[in-house]
């Protein structure tokens, strides 16, 4: 059976003193309140001996602040969020925030769920990569007056929001085919209905018609033998060139181009949108857009950190750049 949890009456009963005296020692304000040195150190070693743990929503409450964020994330096994995750968790740890991280798994109907169990339990703020268009979010966001950042992907024009310009910086990837290619097809996931890949698949049909080359769209499955059958399709078309639009679909592209054992970058071309850290060590080394995810982060922190200080100011947006990764199999 679980053992009661000790309170401030059964330390102020065992030392023999009131429960508000323990209070103001506890919350070290015994010598504000003129309480003897050794009074002090008494309670402090029952404390201790009686192994009581401050009531975190009591103490809040009388604080009026938890120092908790919530940070709600499309998918933790996506190396981005991983990455997005660590940052955002270290730096509100360094400005004193403790954080509460959910992952929808890009369901929508869960978000809207886990949204709310984070604002009932009386977060501070919240950063979020959402799943959900704005208007399914907006109801829950107006049940809370908390502030709230976006980050990789955005809110709407007036809510704060750090990413990148996907659209854009698809078109300016496909810039760096170094030779002249003749049939590209564009690779994204099964499921495109998140708002980044869409954008990335714009800019880069934008860049096919700009530089005048045959170009498809290839959704590929996550049947691995589904992908292969799709992949050797494309081949028998002519297909000189594959733009992956992030590095969880390039590995699987790079399974089924081997399988047809199609040569990188003899036979085919491939640049990749989102670096990965295994890609400097492949055969060939992948050419990739490198996203500036500790940024993301870094800056959704700064932002939320001036938000909870002052909630009525207009909401911003930063864009930030990426970096193109020049390497051997493009």
């Amino acid at each position: 059976m679980r053992e009661k949890r000790t309170s401030l009456d059964d330390i102020a009963k065992a030392v023999g003193v009131s429960k508000a005296t323990v209070s103001f020692v506890l919350n070290d304000k015994g010598d504000e309140f003129n309480i003897s040195k050794k009074k002090q150190e008494l309670i402090r070693e029952k404390a201790k001996e009686l192994a009581y743990v401050p009531n975190f929503f009591a103490k809040s409450l009388r604080q009026g602040q938890t120092k908790t964020i919530g940070v709600v994330l499309a998918d933790i096994t996506n190396p981005f969020y991983a990455e997005l995750c660590k940052t955002v968790q270290e730096e509100l740890y360094k400005r004193g925030y403790s954080t509460l991280i959910v992952n929808t798994h890009d369901d929508q109907q869960l978000e809207k769920i886990l949204m709310k169990e984070l604002i009932q339990r009386s977060i501070d703020g919240m950063i979020i990569s959402p799943c959900n268009d704005i208007s399914e979010l907006i109801p829950i966001l107006n049940d809370t007056h908390i502030p709230v950042v976006f980050a990789d992907r955005p809110g709407d024009d007036h809510a704060d929001f750090v990413g990148i310009n996907n659209e854009n910086e698809a078109f300016k990837l496909l810039q760096n085919f170094t030779t002249k290619v003749k049939r590209v097809v564009v690779v994204c996931p099964s499921v495109t209905a998140v708002s980044t890949i869409e954008k990335r698949i714009e800019g880069t049909l934008r860049a096919c018609k700009q530089l005048d080359v045959e170009h498809s769209v290839l959704k590929l499955s996550d049947l691995a033998s589904k992908a292969d059958e799709q992949v050797r399709e494309e081949l028998k078309k002519g297909t000189d060139a594959f733009v992956a639009l992030n590095n969880m679909v390039a590995f699987k592209l790079l399974a089924a181009l081997n399988h047809a054992k199609a040569k990188i970058p003899k036979d085919i071309k491939l640049v990749s949108f989102d670096d990965h850290e295994a890609y400097p060590y492949m055969d060939p080394p992948i050419s990739a857009l490198r996203q500036p995810i500790y940024h993301i982060g870094l800056e959704s922190v700064e932002r939320l950190v001036d938000r909870l200080k002052e909630t009525k100011v207009p909401g911003k947006h930063l864009l930030l750049s990426c970096e193109f990764i020049e390497r051997e199999s493009h």
